[in-house]
């Protein structure tokens, strides 16, 4: 039942992702070609191991619009469990005409779909999540860690 939730949520936050040209007010700070990512929300904070899908939510910023590529073999998006480290891997779709150079903001909801338990032990476990993504360029944008997200058995 939860995952039907976070799922139904994932699917709302694509409906409602903005991609915009951004309004840069101060034209002597130009945005940075370097993507920069905030954290908006992760939900929920606590999950049972094999059942609950997380949601991330964050807020990316790039000054020349070069993220996400054509290719589905190319994954942009890294999703880093701290207690492993386990990395996932996500493709990104341009989030801007390529080519076309242009600042954009915008957020991006990234879906864990389930999550185990480190040890066999059967006890509550908390775990932190880093994420950062890369744009055709090569730039890895800053990596944000998210709040402690309990697993238990």
């Amino acid at each position: 039942m939860r995952t039907d939730i976070v799922i139904a949520m994932a699917a709302m936050v694509l409906l409602t992702v903005c991609c915009r040209k951004y309004e840069n007010n101060d034209p002597l700070e130009p945005l940075s070609i370097v993507p920069k990512i905030e954290l908006v929300n992760v939900a929920p904070t606590t999950v049972t191991q094999f059942e609950d899908s997380i949601l991330f939510v964050i807020k990316y910023t790039d000054g020349d619009g070069d993220l996400g590529f054509e290719s589905a073999d190319s994954m942009s998006v890294e999703l880093t469990d701290n207690r492993f480290p386990l990395t996932f891997h996500y493709h990104l779709q341009p989030l801007a005409p390529q080519n076309a150079a242009v600042a954009i903001t915008g957020q991006l909801p990234i879906v864990l779909e389930n999550t185990i338990l480190q040890n066999s032990d059967g006890q509550t476990e908390q775990a932190t999540f880093n994420i950062r993504l890369k744009d055709r360029a090569g730039h890895w944008s800053n990596t944000v860690t998210t709040p402690t997200v309990t697993v238990q058995p």
